[in-house]
């Protein structure tokens, strides 16, 4: 049960941030309280003080950008850190009650957290638990990756507003790689700052929620948006090249092809609107690689966790999805035999045609057999392409059980298939091959589906093409599911001024269409299962014209995705 939190602790706590601000026409965001209900010295001062030393609207921009990525409040607890250690190292010569309070904060978060892996956010717990340990002083059990984290979390105290702004939209992308930025359609209200997420209970206007030791009282709704620009190659991660590679295939699964085949086929294609681009190419199977720290730790056990749910989704409306796939091989077998005739072919055996017996003997033409032969599905082969941006989670059941049943009623169709998905991450497009043509029992494998980074549509596409121009089928059909949002944080360079520009919207959405058009112009037919949101709906029209469509349920899947493959095989 939270404390109930009296009039007067209200004004004592505004009295404290005003206080530390210097500003009594300031109205705070949160107010801050301990497990008694009564007014949190230290955090409301950090609060003021925050006021004081920044322009405050600018942070409030940078927080209210994460209000819509998956654990966003852990997101702004971390920079809370950051900035509570800028501010303590700030304000310790005038202020050095501060550093008393921060030491007495300290001892009673490690008394209370320290060593507890049994925490909701287990990462954001340990990094808080570092934190406060080096307070005090005392040795910290940590990795070299987690010890670089903390050192350039805990923000220096000669930052100014933009330095300070700066510094944290280049630890979220380096380190988690979050491009945070608004979606203005959802009015969600600024949460938040907190490090230990717990039950929150509405108190009149305000809502209060467990943060750290003590509570957090949000008092009002503030509006404003965000653009949180993109940051350079080099300024995204101290790593080495090779560091940056071995990380890839920790993180991803080990490549399918050696360094140096790999780095060949960058040359031909990280050109152009993907130059400075990388590529890792894999089946998913483990790296040798030991996992360098706990948020790593944690984001394995959460796609563990999530491959888990895509299954349970299926086999839990198993019924309707076996049904779905009958119904969607029917409508790919009927249109096999519907457009693809069989026809009378001239060769050296099957039926004698007499008339043409004389050709044998006078010209040695051995061609006097007829054979009726399709121009048979065996003829055609279907790419499927996930798009696993963070854009898509809360919709991986739904799309890897599309995935799977357009797979299942393929094969029924002894049509090859092959399965792959696609995402971004610090400069590199990762391509994961589920199942390849003739793995026709490995469409378990899809349910391995998870979601994370950007997504660099164009070039995800354009390695398709490649490999589906290798692949020695005559007639080919990629069917792409994806939200149509492209976005990425490397630029495309414009060499016409020398400037980059962002691989987002507008630029992101025509680098992707251009990638379509040079598929369909080469032969291979592009069709989108769009898996966004409304407003997504122009780009989706700009990228694939009229061959797209959206499943809104498994009862659809038979006769959207049945339209747009006859629509295919009509055209063979």
């Amino acid at each position: 049960m939270m404390a109930e939190i009296s009039d007067f602790q209200k004004k004592r706590a505004g009295n404290l941030i005003w206080n530390a601000a210097g500003d009594y026409a300031f109205t705070p965001d949160f107010r801050f309280y301990d497990e008694e209900g009564r007014a949190d010295v230290y955090w409301n001062s950090i609060i003021g003080l925050a006021r004081k030393h920044y322009d405050y609207d600018k942070l409030k921009k940078v927080f209210r950008a994460l209000e819509n990525e998956e654990e966003g409040d852990a997101w702004q607890g971390l920079l809370w850190l950051g900035v509570e250690n800028a501010l303590v190292s700030r304000e310790e010569k005038d202020r050095p009650v501060l550093r008393k309070l921060q030491r007495e904060y300290a001892e009673k978060y490690l008394k209370t957290f320290g060593g507890n892996g049994a925490q909701d956010d287990r990462f954001y717990d340990f990094l808080a638990e570092a934190h406060y340990r080096r307070v005090l002083g005392l040795p910290q059990r940590m990795s070299s990756y987690d010890t670089r984290l903390l050192d350039e979390l805990e923000f220096p105290a000669d930052l100014d507003t933009d330095e300070l702004v700066a510094r944290m939209k280049e630890l979220l992308l380096k380190w988690f790689a979050i491009r945070a930025e608004e979606r203005k359609r959802e009015k969600n209200p600024f949460r938040l700052p907190s490090l230990h997420r717990r039950n929150e209970q509405k108190r009149g206007k305000g809502k209060v929620r467990r943060f750290g030791l003590g509570l957090a009282e949000r008092l009002y709704n503030p509006d404003g948006g965000s653009e949180l620009p993109e940051a350079d190659l080099e300024r995204r991660s101290s790593l080495s090249a090779e560091e940056l590679r071995a990380f890839i295939a920790g993180k991803y699964g080990r490549p399918l092809v050696r360094e140096d085949q790999i780095m060949e086929l960058e040359k031909k294609l990280c050109t152009g609107n993907h130059r400075s681009c990388h590529l890792h190419i894999t089946h998913g199977e483990p790296a040798p690689v030991k996992i360098q720290n706990a948020f790593e730790a944690l984001q394995k056990e959460k796609e563990a966790t999530q491959i888990a749910r895509n299954r349970a989704a299926f086999y839990g409306h198993e019924a309707e999805n076996r049904i779905a796939i009958s119904r969607l091989t029917e409508k790919i077998q009927n249109s096999i035999l519907l457009y693809l005739q069989p026809w009378q072919v001239r060769a050296d055996a099957g039926m004698l045609e007499g008339g043409r017996v004389w050709r044998a003997v006078r010209l040695n033409d051995e061609d006097v057999f007829t054979r009726r032969e399709n121009d048979n599905a065996g003829d055609l082969s279907v790419d499927i392409l996930l798009d696993a941006s963070t854009s898509q989670k809360g919709r991986l059941e739904s799309i890897s059980g599309q995935a799977f049943c357009i797979a299942e009623a393929l094969n029924r169709c002894r049509i090859p298939c092959r399965v792959c998905s696609f995402c971004s991450m610090t400069g590199y497009t990762i391509l994961r091959i589920y199942r390849d043509y003739a793995e026709t029992g490995m469409n378990e494998k899809i349910f391995d589906f998870v979601a994370n980074g950007c997504n660099r549509d164009g070039l995800a596409i354009r390695i398709l093409h490649r490999m589906m121009n290798e692949s020695g089928f005559e007639h080919r059909l990629l069917i792409i599911l994806s939200d149509v949002k492209p976005q990425d944080i490397v630029r495309i360079y414009n060499p016409e001024d020398d400037s980059f520009l962002p691989y987002e919207a507008e630029n992101a959405v025509r680098d992707t269409a251009a990638e379509v058009r040079l598929a369909r112009a080469d032969g291979i037919a592009v069709i989108c299962v769009f898996t966004g949101e409304d407003q997504a709906l122009p780009a989706a029209k700009t990228v694939y014209g009229r061959d797209f469509a959206r499943i809104r349920s498994v009862d659809m899947l038979a006769d959207t995705v049945g339209r747009l493959i006859q629509n295919q095989i009509k055209n063979i």
